[in-house]
C-alpha cells in the first residue's frame, strides 16, 4: 500500500542507508564495497544488515584510506546481485533515509542496471529523506560531515566510514534533528518540508554525486586543507583552494588553487582522503602543516597522479 503523505513517521517502516565505494564516482565506473542497512519502526531499530561486497574492480587508495577496506578484504565476498533481492526487501515499502543520500542512491541505482533491473519500478513510490539538507536548513552550509554533525548532537559514534556504523549515526542523527520539530509523532508532509520538499528516489542522470566534504568545499569556493595520497600513497597536506571537478580518461579531476606552489594544480579525487575548512583546524588561514610531497601535475601535463 503506498505511503501517504499525512502517515506518521512512526507508523511507516524507515531505512536508514549507508555505502563505502571503490571511489567517488558512480558515472565512472565506481561501485559499491560495503553496504549497511537500518531499518527503523516505531522509531525503534528492527533490524540492522552489513555486507562486504567483491566490486569486482580495483579499490581507489583513497577509498582504501578513508574506510579500511582492502582488496583482500572484498576478494571472494558475495557480488551485488547475490544481495539484491535482500536489499530490495529492505528497501521496498520503507521511507529511504541516507546522510548526503543522492551519492549512496546514485551507487545502488547503477548497481541495479547493471543487472538490467529497474529500482523504481521493484520499490514503487518511495519517499526520501537527507539528513543533511535537513541539517543545512537548521545550521546553515558546511561543516555537515556526518562525524561533525553527529557531534554537535550529541550522537556518540562507534566506527565512522564503515557503512553500518555510518547507518545506525545517520538514524540517530535522524532523532535528534527531528526531535524539536514533533519527532517520530510527526507527518511525513512535515519531516519532507524541514528538508524543503521531496527528494527523488533516483537521483537525475547528470547530477554530480561527490562526498559530501568536497562538494560543499567546491560550493563554498574556501581555502581548505587536504589530506592527499601522493603517487608512493604517501599522505601529505596542501592547503588549496577548490575550483572545479573536471572528467578526464574516465578520472575525477579537482582542479584547485595550491597555496604552496602559488598556481593553479589538478588533484585525482581517487587519491583524496578528506577535506577539512581551515576554521575547523584553529589555525589561520595563512599557516599550512608541512607538506610531505610535491603538488600535483597541471592538467595539461596529463601526468597525474
Amino acid at each position: 500500500m503506498p505511503i501517504s503523505l499525512l502517515q506518521l513517521l512512526h507508523e511507516i517502516p524507515i531505512a536508514v542507508v549507508d555505502t563505502e565505494t571503490t571511489g567517488a564516482a558512480a558515472e565512472l565506473g565506481d561501485r559499491i564495497t560495503e553496504i549497511g542497512v537500518v531499518k527503523l519502526l516505531n522509531g525503534q531499530v528492527v533490524e540492522r544488515y552489513s555486507q562486504l561486497l567483491d566490486p569486482q574492480r580495483r579499490i581507489s587508495p583513497g577509498a582504501s584510506a578513508i574506510t579500511g577496506i582492502t582488496q583482500e578484504m572484498v576478494t571472494g565476498q558475495p557480488t551485488f546481485g547475490d544481495i539484491r533481492e535482500k536489499l530490495c526487501e529492505l528497501l521496498a515499502g520503507s521511507i529511504v533515509v541516507g546522510h548526503n543520500v543522492n551519492f549512496d542512491l546514485s551507487f545502488i541505482h547503477r548497481e541495479f542496471a547493471r543487472l538490467r533491473i529497474d529500482l523504481c519500478e521493484l520499490c514503487g513510490p518511495t519517499h526520501v529523506l537527507d539528513t543533511v539538507r535537513i541539517a543545512r536548513r537548521r545550521f546553515g552550509r558546511g561543516g555537515n560531515g556526518l562525524a561533525k554533525l553527529a557531534a554537535r548532537l550529541l550522537v556518540p559514534q562507534t566506527l565512522a566510514h564503515r557503512a553500518l556504523a555510518d547507518a545506525e549515526t545517520t538514524a540517530a542523527v535522524l532523532e535528534r534533528l527531528l526531535e524539536p520539530v514533533g519527532g517520530w509523532a510527526m507527518m511525513l508532509c512535515d519531516a519532507l518540508a524541514q528538508q524543503g520538499g521531496p527528494i527523488a528516489f533516483k537521483p537525475a542522470e547528470r547530477a554530480r554525486s561527490l562526498p559530501l566534504e568536497l562538494d560543499e568545499a567546491l560550493e563554498m569556493q574556501l581555502p581548505v586543507m587536504m589530506e592527499y595520497l601522493d603517487a608512493r600513497d604517501n599522505r601529505t597536506h596542501r592547503k588549496i583552494a577548490p575550483m572545479h571537478i573536471k572528467k578526464l580518461g574516465g578520472e575525477l579531476l579537482l582542479v584547485a588553487h595550491c597555496h604552496l606552489r602559488d598556481a593553479q594544480r589538478t588533484f585525482k579525487v581517487t587519491r583524496i582522503v578528506s577535506v577539512t575548512r581551515m576554521e575547523e583546524l584553529n589555525v589561520p588561514p595563512s599557516i599550512v602543516p608541512p607538506v610531505q610531497s610535491v603538488a600535483a601535475a597541471p592538467l595539461d601535463q596529463l601526468s597525474l597522479f
